[in-house]
């Protein structure tokens, strides 16, 4: 009989020692190397965790101190304002109206509008209420 000639596969030379790494492999060291990593990983979990939570607490506090900042500014050229002459002359004219001497005050005095009915005030009411409230007061109480 004539032999016959299979043709070979020919793999790349790493793809050759990497199968044949993988078929010496002990399988209790593979074991033992999974139970290595996984433990490694367990043990790395936690710290990560924590860092970043604190990261994020951490940027969370440098949002805050930077508004606190604004609004400590903000205070401060309101302090600056009010310790100036002309502002504290101009509040003085605004809520007590004061005037200086020689000038004429004038007060404007505008009439006070009529007081409304109780039937006024009601529909106000009614109309403030959302539409659900007002299906259910018609139907739970008779109208008078």
């Amino acid at each position: 009989m004539r032999d016959r000639v299979t043709p070979s596969l020919t793999l790349p030379r790493g793809a050759a020692s990497l199968s044949s790494r993988w078929e010496s492999i002990n399988p209790k060291r593979a074991v033992v190397l999974a139970a290595v990593l996984s433990l490694l990983a367990l043990t790395l979990a936690v710290p990560m965790r924590t860092y970043f939570s604190q990261q994020t607490e951490f940027d969370e506090l440098r949002s805050s101190n930077a508004q606190l900042q604004s609004e400590v500014r903000d205070y401060e050229e309101k302090v600056a304002e009010q310790n100036d002459p002309a502002y504290i002359e101009a509040q003085a004219r605004e809520r007590l109206q004061f005037v200086m001497p020689g000038e004429k005050p004038l007060l404007m005095q505008y009439p006070v509008p009529p007081a409304k009915s109780d039937e006024e005030r009601k529909a106000e009411k009614q109309a403030g209420n959302p539409w659900y409230t007002n299906l259910w007061n018609s139907v739970s109480a008779p109208e008078k």
